[in-house]
């Protein structure tokens, strides 16, 4: 009798920690890249924007499932810098840093540029108090700072609230916005100008900042951080897929290469065209929800890489977390209108070289030049990672063009 109590806790802890990495992936996943994808996809019709999603979805698992399989040759508690300075050396650890800290940094720009006129919006509507110039941007790096300061096992807590809440607000939306689906928007297609959207939709599947902190969370137990990733981001392609199927059908091409000009969020293009209160309270609270809880996991995971960093100077994570949130903070008090450029920049640069050539570097070098035991997360063996490092260098490419031209 007290075997099976005690594989019952056991299959309980299991499938919780598979409840806590799913929504932790989704959650960081699902952000402020929603408020931009269907006015970046929407140029090429909704059956392309739907292949790209699908397409840019498969990529991102793959590397995830790279990143486990590199972060669990390393130490508990390793975070970047300690793995590519293992794996790549002194000068791989020195380009991941960089690289690591500009895609980083260009997103916390993009989630406080965005995210803070949403929260001094959600506040107004709540208690009728409007805040006074930038103070609604440095409260809303205040509140959320102190959240990431007291680290994951907090944030996890936090997201579960914000999750349950856009979810809320997603049905909602839904709801009062499939209304006016006009099924003859569904007929434009321009599939070369589904590519151009990658970049962004790079961004908007970006999580693998998360998957070392969730290493040490989950345990490191193989299965769980395998399932967390596939259902976490399975939810994230279920999600966007419908979001898209929204703002496509209901709102005309028009409206949405002005809204894209003008630098408005999806969610304030179809409150527009919806003549329904119920719809803009839902809007504006799911534009909030799900740029909080991406803005959390991205910042978590930095204040981890800072403290990764600073390891030989300071052990408390009141600096990392200083150095997370005051430059994006600046910057985006200097530049409220920041945050199309910054999320296009970091998806094209950073998320394509870190989230995608990163991993396919550090697990081609610890299985095939340093022989490292290991057990593949991902199969494929050298075909497959070369098709991925192929895939990251186009979508760096296709950024470079979109700037240029």
């Amino acid at each position: 009798m007290e075997s099976v109590s005690v594989a019952q806790a056991a299959t309980q802890s299991f499938f919780s920690k598979i409840i806590s990495g799913s929504l932790l992936i989704a959650g960081t996943a699902i952000g402020a890249g929603m408020l931009g994808i269907p006015l970046i996809t929407a140029q090429s019709g909704f059956y392309p924007a739907l292949l790209i999603t699908g397409l840019v979805w498969l990529f991102m698992l793959a590397t995830g499932l790279l990143m486990i399989e590199a972060t669990l040759w390393m130490p508990t508690g390793s975070n970047i810098l300690t793995m590519t300075g293992k794996l790549l050396g002194s000068k791989g650890r020195y380009i991941a840093g960089g690289l690591f800290l500009f895609l980083y940094y260009c997103l916390m720009i993009a989630y406080v540029a965005g995210g803070a006129p949403l929260f001094s919006t959600f506040i107004a509507n709540a208690t009728g108090w409007i805040l006074p110039g930038a103070s609604g941007y440095v409260l809303f790096s205040l509140i959320f700072g102190a959240i990431v300061f007291r680290g994951v096992r907090s944030m996890d807590r936090v997201n579960l609230i914000l999750v349950m809440a856009m979810a809320a607000m997603y049905v909602g939306i839904v709801s009062f916005g499939s209304q006016a689906i006009n099924l003859s928007r569904f007929a434009f297609f321009n599939v070369s100008a589904a590519f151009a959207a990658a970049p962004v939709l790079f961004s908007a599947f970006g999580y693998h900042n998360m998957i070392p902190s969730l290493c040490t969370y989950l345990q490191r137990d193989r299965r769980a951080l395998r399932l967390s990733v596939v259902c976490g981001t399975t939810l994230a392609l279920i999600i966007y897929s419908i979001w898209q199927w929204l703002v496509i059908g209901s709102v005309p091409l028009e409206a949405i290469a002005i809204a894209k000009a003008a630098g408005q969020p999806a969610s304030a293009v179809l409150e527009g065209i919806i003549n329904n209160p119920w719809l803009g309270r839902c809007a504006a609270g799911f534009a909030f929800f799900a740029l909080v809880t991406s803005f959390l996991g991205v910042a978590l995971s930095m204040t981890d890489f800072m403290a990764d960093g600073l390891r030989k100077i300071t052990t408390t994570r009141i600096v990392p977390t200083l150095l997370t949130f005051i430059p994006p903070l600046g910057m985006a008090i200097l530049d409220p209108t920041l945050f199309d450029k910054a999320l296009g920049v970091a998806g094209g640069f950073g998320e394509a070289f870190l989230n995608g050539l990163l991993p396919v570097l550090l697990v081609w070098v610890g299985r095939y030049e340093l022989q490292l035991e290991h057990q593949a997360m991902l199969r494929g063996g050298k075909p497959m990672l070369l098709i991925l490092g192929a895939g990251s260098i186009a979508v760096f490419l296709l950024e470079v063009v979109a700037l240029l031209f």
